[in-house]
């Protein structure tokens, strides 16, 4: 097996929860085109943003989490390869559905003007 694989599989999961806790950490404070979780619903106005930030953060670090474990499991019953291919899949998977997950929340708490329904 390549030192390669070995590193990648090693870096992929814990790599995300390092983001994942930096975002959590040091969550960005105004709206920019650079820097947290950026749609157009989420920069609709500051409060939809801290909200979208906040809740996207929060489910980040679970995908980071699940992506962590299911890469240890995976590792212990598949080759690295397999392993590591379907970590990634996982992984990607995950943070598709927290989009999702994101902007029906954001839909679900916020007008169109990006102020909260009452």
């Amino acid at each position: 097996m390549s030192s390669t694989l070995i590193f990648t599989n090693l870096v992929v999961g814990p790599l995300l929860l390092v983001f994942a806790l930096i975002f959590k950490m040091y969550p960005p404070k105004k709206i920019n085109h650079i820097y947290g979780y950026r749609t157009k619903r989420s920069m609709k106005s500051q409060e939809a943003w801290d909200a979208s930030n906040k809740y996207g953060n929060d489910l980040m670090l679970w995908t980071a989490i699940i992506t962590v474990v299911s890469q240890i499991i995976l590792y212990l019953v598949f080759d690295p390869t397999t392993a590591l291919l379907t970590a990634c899949v996982i992984m990607c998977i995950l943070l598709v559905v927290m989009v999702f997950v994101v902007e029906n929340y954001l839909k679900k708490n916020f007008n169109s003007n990006g102020e909260w329904k009452t």
